[in-house]
């Protein structure tokens, strides 16, 4: 329960008490203002005792790292945590995404490159694992960002169909893809990056597509 209302707190409209930005950075007055709703949101962790312009320098601090922010994430809240007081541990991870909606308000680009390093990472595992098709990262986000908007309004095998086309240039229905339209290589490449895109671009599609990709896989004729 406690998760839970922290959580409406973090995500409510920011009002109320406000603090004077101590940097030039013209994200810092965001950063100020989500601090304090943040503030709200862990009264009563063990977390408590931080104050807004801290909270809003840890946002500030996430937003001007390259790579991973579930990981860089996850280093703040261990670092701090050291000098925390005693409490639940779930309050480590209501602070965890205390920050990452710190960083998403104030810095949302920073999500997005997380994201899409997180999706280029898991293609080119399945890729290798599977022997597929090495292909540019930009060709593979603009292929899986398609598959999504194809989802949106029609089925896991359109979004197929779309991957095809804009990776190998292989203009085929479903059918014909399944049937050899493209290489062993290629479809594993293909089924990869539809995949990836559900896993973290579109996850409302998620379950429809593993499903897809389940049966093909258990398809004698995939």
């Amino acid at each position: 329960m406690k998760r839970v209302a922290a959580l409406a707190l973090v995500v409510a409209a920011c009002g109320g008490t406000t603090a004077t930005p101590t940097t030039t950075d013209p994200r810092a007055a965001a950063a100020l203002e989500f601090a304090v709703s943040a503030g709200r949101a862990l009264e009563g962790t063990r977390f408590s005792a931080l104050s807004v312009e801290e909270v809003a320098d840890l946002v500030m601090g996430l937003c001007g790292r390259p790579g991973s922010l579930p990981t860089d994430v996850e280093r703040t809240v261990a670092s701090i945590s050291s000098g925390a007081a005693d409490g639940d541990p779930g309050d480590d991870a209501i602070f965890a995404e205390v920050l990452t909606a710190g960083v998403a308000e104030v810095c949302p680009q920073r999500v997005a490159a997380g994201l899409s390093a997180a999706f280029l990472a898991s293609v080119q595992v399945a890729v290798e694992a599977g022997a597929g098709v090495e292909i540019a990262a930009t060709e593979a986000l603009n292929a899986g960002l398609s598959s999504c908007l194809t989802l949106d309004r029609g089925t896991p095998g359109d979004a197929l169909v779309t991957i095809a086309a804009g990776l190998f240039a292989v203009e085929a229905d479903e059918a014909e893809l399944l049937a050899g339209a493209i290489t062993t290589e290629q479809g594993v490449t293909a089924g990869a990056v539809l995949a990836a895109a559900v896993s973290f671009f579109c996850p409302e599609h998620t379950a429809r597509v593993q499903e897809y990709l389940a049966g093909i896989i258990r398809s004698p004729g995939a």
